[in-house]
């Protein structure tokens, strides 16, 4: 169904941006993504001075002729921020927004041309209107263009984030429903990237989700685009029927009478952390975690549907008060610089946010597209680390600087743009002096059979084992259990669990059993 006006908001932040193009700059800049406004995206390019074409950069949107525009007045809005190119460089020139209705044969400049000053911007805005006496109902181009000032001392990058387009509306929407996920659809993922088709005159949508039909206690929210993906901290709780609906809204009131549907959530492996995180952008690939006794290689070719995998069946074994070498590696891009962050949940709270618990690390340069990127980072354990199994949690990250750090990289909840997520499982002992370390040897020798197993689970020796605790893979506690040469876990369903012998010297032997 087409459009009754023209209605666009636009922040940048998926891989792609219909309607939109952006050309001119300074030669391989041109698109290039900087930090952003509304979210962490902005799309721009280098204005440098040396000729007409390296310092004109035009961000253009076309209509499309799915949308029949309605001849009313038209709202124009957008975020920009400058920056020089280095610290000999200055900033000059202006910021222009105009419309054409004749496919960009002549343009009309809508408000006052922003000029720019030598000293950078940050997240700026630019307003203006286009009237209702241009009578806008056929074609229709925005241009947004930076000029920057001739000389090749003008040396600077231009970005633009939040590009807003509305025309005035003269009803309420029309219905739309909710194309992905599917009605009745099961093994849904906890964060559903969720999709509709535009509806009529809709300005924005009102999501509700519920685990009632018609209720909204799981979550409740607006957006403008016809996508939306929950956020990590909001996922939708697992293996749960739920209820949902999308309601267009605008100016002058709510749609009436759209459609609810209802799916199942499957199981969230990254329970009870936030997560799984969503790659945006693109997937650079970790390919390679080697920390303590745990070396895990995995694929180093990018994957839109791996931005967070889940490998918490490789553990390390780390010791409190002591220093262990953490080797990353990861899939580059060019010469650009990428960045670590290693979050490890010492207090094993559920959360990766407490003091203490963030390593960050920057690469160097990466040699070519494709090539390995590899940083290195000592992890010293607290000494007031809990002991037993502790998820860790790696992100890899575009970050162009060696110092400052990206919001995709200090927090770990926040999706990736152009990286990938990754979480572990470490096993916390305590730090046993060597001379009353007796029973190492006796320890390495210990085994668990059968293995695959299917109700009771032997242990070989189980002399100078205090306690048994049986984890599930996502790191939950699931038993605790007097020392025994036999366990039963009938009550467990199939999969892979960690079999943690806690030592009367509080030492932790750690080992994997497979429930059939």
């Amino acid at each position: 169904m087409g459009s009754a006006q023209i209605l666009v908001t636009e922040s940048f932040e998926n891989p792609t941006y219909p309607g939109f193009v952006i050309s001119g700059g300074y030669t391989g800049t041109a698109g290039g993504y900087l930090a952003g406004c509304d979210g962490t995206v902005a799309i721009g390019a280098e204005a440098y001075g040396s000729s007409t074409a390296n310092r004109t950069i035009n961000l253009i949107y076309t209509k499309p002729a799915s949308i029949t525009a309605n001849g009313k007045k038209i709202d124009i809005s957008f975020s920009y921020s400058t920056s020089p190119y280095d610290g000999t460089s200055s900033i000059g020139g202006t910021i222009t927004a105009a419309y054409s209705t004749d496919s960009g044969a002549t343009y009309t400049t809508v408000g006052s041309p922003v000029t720019l000053t030598s000293a950078a911007q940050t997240c700026a805005t630019f307003a203006g209107t286009i009237p209702e006496s241009a009578n806008v109902n056929g074609n229709f181009m925005l241009r947004i263009q930076t000029l920057g000032t001739t000389g090749t001392t003008y040396d600077f990058y231009s970005f633009i984030d939040n590009v807003k387009i509305k025309q005035e509306v003269v009803a309420a929407p029309a219905c739309t429903a909710l194309t992905s996920p599917a009605n009745a659809a099961t093994g849904v993922p906890v964060r559903p990237p969720m999709t509709w088709a535009a509806a009529a005159g809709a300005e924005l949508y009102k999501i509700k989700v519920g685990t009632t039909p018609g209720a909204s206690n799981v979550y409740t929210g607006t957006t403008f685009g016809t996508s939306f993906t929950p956020p990590s901290t909001s996922a939708f709780p697992q293996n749960t029927l739920l209820y949902a609906s999308i309601t267009p809204s605008n100016a002058i009131g709510d749609a009436t009478g759209c459609t609810e549907i209802s799916f199942t959530t499957g199981s969230n492996p990254f329970t009870p952390y936030c997560g799984p995180l969503v790659a945006k952008s693109a997937v650079y690939p970790i390919s390679n975690v080697v920390l303590s006794d745990m070396t895990n290689a995995s694929s180093a070719t990018a994957n839109t549907g791996d931005g967070h995998e889940n490998f918490t069946n490789k553990i390390a074994t780390l010791t409190r008060g002591t220093s262990h070498p953490i080797t990353l590696s990861g899939t580059g891009l060019g010469t650009n610089r990428f960045g670590f962050t290693v979050f490890i949940d010492w207090n094993q709270n559920g959360s990766f946010t407490d003091a203490g618990e963030a390593y960050f690390v920057t690469s160097d340069f990466a040699g070519g597209t494709g090539a390995t990127v590899t940083a290195n980072k000592n992890i010293v354990v607290p000494a007031t680390a809990a002991l037993g199994n502790t998820r860790m949690r790696v992100k890899y990250q575009f970050n162009s600087s060696t110092t400052s750090v990206r919001a995709e990289l200090s927090n770990p909840c926040t999706d990736l743009n152009e990286g990938q997520a990754e979480d572990y499982m470490i096993i916390v002992q305590k730090n046993v002096l060597a001379t009353s370390d007796v029973n190492a040897d006796n320890k390495a020798d210990i085994t668990v059979y059968p293995n695959p197993f299917k109700d009771i689970l032997k242990i070989s020796d189980i002399k100078n084992v205090q306690t048994i605790v049986v984890t599930d893979i996502s790191g939950r506690q699931v038993k605790t259990l007097k020392a025994s040469n036999e366990i039963n876990l009938s009550d467990l369903n199939s999969g892979l669990y960690l079999i943690s012998l806690h030592m009367e010297d509080g030492s932790i032997k750690t080992l994997k059993a497979i429930k059939k």
